[in-house]
């Protein structure tokens, strides 16, 4: 019989990678993270984690959860982010841990970059963006001036955790 201490991750990490393919499909078509999906992930990472590993587990899920919301909450505040982004990070926190969540995060970075460049030029917003990130976010905290383009951030998101779940990565665990 195999042992929950060897299986249970792999479960954990099976169930994350479908929440996060339904959030990046919500976030593509509606461009919402639905409360129903990043709710209950939390519940479970807690949970789970809990049960795997007793208070310490609660503890590394809980401080998990806290740096996922934590790394999301600034960039949310300045209206860079959506609240279902910083829910979603929160819950895989809770999920895997600070460590992982800090991981991913840089990695969603990454591909949140390249996919921001591929909007902009799928938009065709090459000029405004110049425009903006020349001198536009003064005049946009003015309420004049070039407003920034908003993108779904669920696929950024979603790559950041593929790859951090990847054996070999640029920044090992």
């Amino acid at each position: 019989m195999p042992d929950l201490r060897t299986v249970g991750p792999l479960v954990l990490d099976t169930a994350l990678i479908a929440g996060l393919l339904f959030a990046v499909m919500t976030d593509l078509r509606s461009r919402r993270i639905s409360n129903k999906l990043t709710f209950p992930a939390m519940l479970i990472g807690l949970a789970a984690n809990t049960a795997l590993g007793g208070w310490g587990g609660l503890q590394h899920s809980a401080l998990g959860w806290a740096a996922g919301l934590g790394i999301m909450l600034i960039p949310f505040v300045l209206g860079a982010m959506g609240a279902g982004d910083v829910k979603l990070m929160a819950a895989i926190g809770a999920v895997k841990g600070p460590e992982f969540v800090l991981v991913a995060a840089l990695y969603a970075c990454v591909a949140g970059g390249l996919l921001a460049i591929y909007y902009v030029i799928k938009e065709r917003r090459v000029t405004n963006t110049v425009r903006y990130l020349a001198c536009g976010w003064l005049w946009a905290l003015k309420g004049n001036g070039p407003k920034a383009g908003a993108i779904p951030y669920a696929p950024a998101i979603a790559a950041g955790v593929v790859l951090a779940l990847l054996p070999y990565t640029l920044i090992s665990l």
